[in-house]
């Protein structure tokens, strides 16, 4: 009987054995690597817009050029002097296709950030106000009313990661105008016949918050 049990158990162990070198023996599917992400030049400038910046050179800023980060938070105005009416504050900057800034994105309504929307604006309604002292500032010469009334820019319904997205300005289209930023160029707010430009500042003091 003992050798029968140990013949069992010896049978069993041999078992055991074959099937722990077959299981071992299959291959594991190996992951496929994800590929590689798309592309795409972000800006196609016309040749007469193309930047030429070496990198292994400095970067020498000239007259014209700005920088985003100063102009995000500025205060837009109605006008260079003391009693001008502030409109609201750059929030961002549309940057087109061409590598051009085409329209800021302003502030607008509201008190302390509650109930504020965000307008855009093409920047050829807007002029750079300079006191002597360097202190700076935007005049427009769209008022606040026309603001306040204007459709709110929404960035999420348009732009995905600060990119434009064709898709969700296609779900969009049927519910707002092609573009809801004002002016004459992709119904950005331009100048039109009846407006000019506002007056550069002269030296006065910085309009009353």
């Amino acid at each position: 009987m003992l050798k029968k049990l140990l013949g069992s158990a010896a049978a069993l162990a041999m078992l055991s054995s074959v099937s722990f070198a077959q299981g071992t023996d299959q291959t594991t599917p190996q992951a496929q690597p994800e590929p590689p992400a798309q592309t795409r030049d972000l800006f196609q400038y016309p040749p007469e817009l193309a930047p030429k910046v070496d990198p292994n050179q400095n970067f020498t800023a000239v007259d014209g050029q700005v920088i985003a980060s100063g102009v995000i938070g500025t205060g837009v105005y109605t006008g260079p002097d003391q009693n001008a009416q502030k409109i609201g504050d750059v929030k961002d900057i549309i940057i087109g296709p061409n590598g051009v800034a085409q329209a800021a994105v302003i502030g607008v309504g509201g008190f302390l950030g509650i109930g504020e929307k965000n307008v855009a604006v093409g920047f050829d309604r807007l002029d750079l106000a300079t006191k002597d002292d360097g202190e700076r500032w935007f005049v427009s010469d769209v008022t606040k009313e026309q603001l306040d009334q204007a459709p709110a820019f929404e960035t999420s319904e348009q732009f995905t990661g600060g990119i434009a997205d064709p898709g969700k300005a296609t779900e969009k289209q049927g519910e707002m105008p092609a573009n809801n930023t004002m002016g004459t160029d992709n119904n950005t707010m331009g100048n039109s016949p009846e407006t000019s430009p506002a007056t550069p500042a002269p030296a006065t003091p910085a309009p009353a918050q």
